[in-house]
């Protein structure tokens, strides 16, 4: 059972027997119903500002502040998940080699239309990472170097969708500066949100290669077609 929202000092009054040993739900009109052995309460609160100490010890409460907690927490976890010392080691590389730098850039110099936190775009760097490179394997005649390359490129283009795309379209300059400070990876043409990995070469290569040359709408209503962009392949290809 998970409560989260603000401590209400109501409802921990309402669940006081139920915090005890006994675990016994008291209703308003007397009945009593005990709970069995194997639930568990989670308090995952908001925050505990109308929360008293004595509330909060009560609930057997720990509260940890986003900004305290930080994203490495996370970081560790995901990366202790995948097989291999070598693959784990190379992750956390490529952590301490992108992360701090782009996340500090876009904290001190990028705008966002909806404000997020560190730890959320993390965490969807994460799973961006999972979902696209989840059969990534090094082939019988690319050597280790090569490989390693190629990860790296994918960690890259998933930060760049998760962390950087979030920014404003005058701020992405700002997260493409600093990606090519850090590594010259990409080509000159364009910033690092026109370019995605083209799996064949497993090399950068432009949104707009994507696009259906000479497209025609075929047996469409004119309210029905809907013209392909750089933009909807692109979305369509994230999402």
């Amino acid at each position: 059972m998970i409560l989260d929202g603000p401590v209400d000092t109501l409802w921990i009054e309402s669940l006081n027997s139920v915090l005890d040993d006994n675990k016994l739900l008291t209703l308003t009109n007397g009945d009593r119903i005990a709970l069995s052995p194997n639930v568990r309460l989670l308090f995952e609160v908001e925050n505990l500002a109308v929360a008293s100490p004595a509330t909060v010890s009560r609930a057997g409460m720990v509260y940890m502040d986003i900004d305290d907690l930080g994203w490495e927490p996370y970081m560790t976890m995901w990366i202790q998940q995948k097989p291999g010392e070598d693959y784990k080691a190379h992750l956390n590389e490529l952590v301490d080699k992108y992360l701090p730098k782009v996340l500090k850039v876009k904290k001190t110099s990028c705008k966002e239309l909806v404000k997020t936190n560190e730890i959320a775009c993390v965490i969807n760097m994460c799973k961006l990472f999972d979902a696209l490179c989840k059969n990534l394997k090094q082939s019988p005649d690319e050597d280790i170097e090569s490989y390693k390359i190629y990860v790296e490129k994918w960690f890259v283009f998933c930060l760049i969708w998760s962390i950087g795309a979030t920014v404003e379209e005058t701020s992405r300059k700002e997260i493409d500066y600093i990606l090519r400070d850090i590594e010259s990876m990409f080509p000159h043409s364009n910033t690092v949100f026109e370019h995605y990995l083209n799996q064949e070469k497993k090399d950068w290569a432009p949104w707009d290669e994507k696009l259906q040359a000479n497209w025609k709408p075929v047996g469409k209503e004119f309210h029905e077609i809907s013209v392909p962009t750089v933009d909807t392949v692109r979305n369509r290809f994230i999402v």
